[in-house]
C-alpha cells in the first residue's frame, strides 16, 4: 500500500523543483568494516543551505530511519528562560500551516511508522523508523516543520504544551522516587552562569513566563538547516533520496549559526554537600565529580572505572557494600560523557537502619584502594567486554546506526569514527584507570548529596547538613 501523504503536501510537491544544487564532501561510501565487524558504510555531503546530510545504505530489510539532530540543548537556553530546549522538543509536533496537528503523526502512523524525540544539554534529537515506502513522507514532514513551525505558532499550542510539560515534570520528577535529586544536582556541581548549572526539564516559572514571541525567536535562532545534521538510514535508492533531500529541504533559507566560545572546564575546590527529603522509603547518597568531555583524553578511562566501581555484582562497591557490610540495598556508578565536561557519579541506595556515614566511610576507603592500588587486568578485561558488547548491540537497527553517526558527527565532526570509538577502548590498561581516578575522583572535591525519607530525618543528617555549611555548600 502506497504511504497517504495530505492533498496539501502532495501539491507543494508538484511545484517543488526535484533537482537544486548540492555542495558535496567528497566522502563517497566510507566503509569502516573490517572482516569480522558490522559494515558501518556513509556518504556524507552538504546541501547549499548548509543542511549536513549523512547516508547509510543497508536493504537488507524494507526498513528505513530517519534521524535529526540540531545543536540546541538546555545548554544552549537565555537566562530566564531555562526548559526551552525541552519545550520544544513537544512544539515542533503540534503542526504546521501545511500539516496541522495532529496530521504529522496521523500520516506516519497509518503506515506502520513510528517518531519520537529527546533532548539533552548538548543537542535536540527528532527520529522516525517504518517501513521503506514512507521515507519520502518522513523527509517531507521533518523539513515542513524546520522551515514552518515558527509561523505555525499560537498562545493555545504553547499554553496546551507548556501543560504536559508541568505534568511531566511532575509524574517524571517531583512524583517520582528520589527526582528531586535530579533537580538539585546541577546547581550544586556548576557555578551560576555556566550553561549546565539548570537541569534540562527548566523551571516551572521561566516556562510560565514564556510568550509566542519567546518562542519564535528560540525557534529562528536554532531550527535551521545549517544547525542541523539529518541521517538517513536503511533500505533507499541514494540518487532517490538525494532528488528527495534537495526539493524539501534545499529551498530552506541559509542562516549562518552563531557559536559562542564554550566556557571553561568547571572546577570544585571543595567537597559541596546537600541533604534533602523526598517521599522514599530508604536513604540515598549520590557522589559526583566533575570528568573530561566526552571523547577526550580520560572518557573511556572512566567508562571502564565506572564499571570496575558499580558495574553489577561483580563491582568493588556492590561486592563491599552490598555482600560484604550488607549496608547498602544497590549501588551504580557511571560516566555521564557531555560537551562541556562530564560527570562521574556513585549512587548507593541505604538500607535501613544504616548510619550514612559509615556508608560514605566504606566508599571512600574503596575509592582509595582503587586509587592506591588500580584495577587488576581482568577487572579493565571484564569492564571492556562489557562495553563492547554493549557497542555491537547499539549497532543492531538501522535506528540505533543513524543515531550513532549523528553522534559522531556532532561531538566529533566525523561520522567515520566508529573504528576511533572502539579503539580508545581497547588501548586502556589498568594503569590508565588507576591515573584517572586520581585525577578525577578527588575526596576533597566532591558533590554528596543525601537523600533522606520524608519525616524520618536522623540526628546524623542534622549534623551532615551543619558541617555542609562549613565545606562550602551553595546556600
Amino acid at each position: 500500500m502506497k504511504p497517504w501523504i495530505p492533498a496539501p503536501l502532495a501539491s507543494l510537491w508538484s511545484r517543488i523543483a526535484l533537482v537544486l544544487p548540492l555542495v558535496f564532501c567528497g566522502c563517497d561510501a566510507l566503509s569502516l568494516r573490517s572482516s569480522s565487524e558490522p559494515e558501518l558504510s556513509f556518504t556524507q555531503y552538504q546541501l547549499a543551505n548548509g543542511l549536513t546530510v549523512i547516508l547509510h545504505e543497508d536493504s537488507r530489510l524494507p526498513l528505513v530511519a530517519v534521524n535529526l539532530w540540531y545543536r540546541v540543548g538546555s545548554k544552549d537556553e537565555p537566562i530566564r528562560r531555562s526548559g526551552f530546549a525541552h519545550l520544544f522538543e513537544h512544539l515542533m509536533f503540534t503542526g504546521t500551516e501545511t500539516v496541522p496537528d495532529p496530521q504529522f503523526d496521523v500520516t506516519m502512523e497509518r503506515f506502520g511508522g513510528r517518531n519520537n524525540a529527546s533532548t539533552g544539554r548538548d543537542r535536540t534529537n527528532y527520529y522516525e523508523s517504518g517501513p521503506s515506502e514512507l521515507l519520502r513522507t518522513f523527509l517531507f514532514l521533518e523539513a515542513d516543520r524546520m522551515g514552518g513551525l515558527g509561523a505555525a505558532m499560537t498562545p493555545a499550542k504553547l499554553d496546551a504544551e507548556r501543560k504536559v510539560v508541568h505534568q511531566e515534570r511532575f509524574q517524571q520528577i517531583e512524583n517520582r522516587p528520589y527526582g528531586k535529586a535530579r533537580i538539585q544536582m546541577p546547581p550544586l556541581l556548576y557555578p551560576p552562569g555556566h550553561p549546565y548549572r539548570e537541569p534540562i526539564i527548566g523551571s516551572a516559572e521561566d516556562l510560565d513566563a514564556a510568550t509566542v514571541e519567546d518562542v519564535q525567536r528560540f525557534f529562528d535562532q536554532f531550527y535551521f538547516a545549517a544547525n542541523a545534521t539529518l541521517v538517513i538510514a536503511g533500505d533507499f535508492d541514494s540518487a532517490t533520496v538525494k532528488r528527495w533531500v534537495a526539493a524539501y529541504f534545499g529551498p530552506l533559507p541559509t542562516i549562518t549559526p552563531l557559536e559562542d566560545p564554550p566556557p571553561p572546564l568547571a572546577r570544585l575546590d571543595a567537597v559541596v554537600r546537600r541533604s534533602v527529603t523526598d517521599s522514599v522509603e530508604l536513604p540515598m547518597i549520590a557522589f559526583a565529580w566533575h570528568s573530561p568531555p566526552f571523547y577526550a583524553p580520560g572518557d573511556a578511562a572512566l567508562d571502564i572505572l565506572a564499571d570496575v566501581l558499580g558495574g553489577g555484582k561483580a563491582s568493588r562497591l556492590y561486592r563491599r557494600l552490598v555482600y560484604e557490610e550488607q549496608v547498602a540495598q544497590s549501588v551504580s556508578a557511571y560516566q555521564g560523557s557531555q560537551l562541556l565536561g562530564s560527570e562521574f557519579r556513585v549512587t548507593v541506595l541505604v538500607r535501613p537502619g544504616v548510619e550514612l556515614e559509615r556508608v560514605e566511610q566504606l566508599v571512600d576507603e574503596e575509592l582509595s584502594r582503587l586509587s592506591r592500588g588500580g584495577p587488576t587486568e581482568r577487572e579493565v578485561e571484564r569492564a571492556r567486554n562489557s562495553i563492547e558488547t554493549s557497542f555491537w548491540q547499539g549497532l543492531e537497527s538501522v535506528g540505533d546506526r543513524a543515531e550513532l553517526l549523528n553522534q559522531y558527527h556532532f561531538y566529533l565532526r566525523d561520522p567515520g569514527s566508529l573504528s576511533r570509538d572502539r579503539e580508545r577502548y581497547a588501548a586502556i590498561t589498568p594503569a590508565d584507570v588507576q591515573r584517572w581516578s586520581q585525577e578525577v575522583l578527588d575526596l576533597q572535591r566532591r558533590v554528596i548529596l543525601r537523600v533522606l525519607p520524608e519525616d524520618k530525618k536522623s540526628a546524623s543528617a542534622v549534623r551532615f547538613e551543619t558541617a555542609s555549611q562549613r565545606e562550602g555548600e551553595p546556600q
